[in-house]
């Protein structure tokens, strides 16, 4: 009988042994996944609110003729210390001295770059830009900062091949209209001077 009382013990203590063993890999499972899931839930937060800085090469809008080089913030918050990298640089040609300028601002930082905002600079008519010979591809590499730290680094090609045989189109701007108001405004008469009178007959 106590034969019997010691071999159910040592069953009893098995399975015992074998339960918190599998109780305590399934609680450092459920913790891993927990830990998993915060992390994931705090890189979504992360980049939900990171500010999201674009860089792209346009015809502008004002004459449809131009090409220009436009840097955004398109994310929910200001992004600070962004630098960009354009290689190889836009051609410069000898009006182009501000291009210079613009290279060296982009890849020394601009301190700040709020969100909707955008900053263009003119590169040259489309003509001269997209009919150079060789290749047109210029690599483009952002990196900013945002509000958890830096934000991980946007790297693209731009390739101005793209625009040959496009459809150059002024879509026109406020400035137009306000040159067509000034234009129709020439055209009324002086409200100042006094309307004349024309002085007809007693019969009339």
């Amino acid at each position: 009988m106590e034969t019997w009382i010691a071999v159910i013990a040592s069953f009893a203590a098995v399975a015992a042994a074998v339960a918190t063993g599998v109780s305590g890999r399934f609680v450092q499972q459920q913790v891993r996944e927990m830990r998993r899931q915060t992390d994931l839930q705090q890189a979504i937060a992360e980049g939900s609110s990171s500010p999201y800085v674009w860089a792209d090469v346009r015809l502008q809008s004002r004459n449809g003729w131009n090409l220009e080089f436009v840097v955004g913030n398109s994310g929910p918050t200001v992004a600070v210390n962004v630098r960009i990298t354009i290689d190889p640089p836009f051609p410069v040609d000898r009006g182009g001295a501000h291009l210079d300028v613009m290279h060296r601002r982009l890849s020394e930082g601009l301190s700040s770059l709020a969100p909707g905002r955008a900053l263009h600079w003119t590169l040259g008519t489309s003509p001269d830009l997209v009919n150079r010979p060789g290749s047109l591809a210029h690599r483009v590499h952002i990196a900013c900062d945002g509000p958890y730290g830096p934000v991980p680094i946007s790297e693209y090609s731009v390739d101005l091949a793209d625009f040959r045989e496009s459809v150059a189109r002024h879509d026109g701007t406020l400035v137009d209209v306000a040159r067509e108001i000034a234009a129709l405004g020439k055209k009324l008469p002086d409200q100042r001077k006094p309307f004349l009178i024309e002085n007809r007959g007693e019969d009339d």
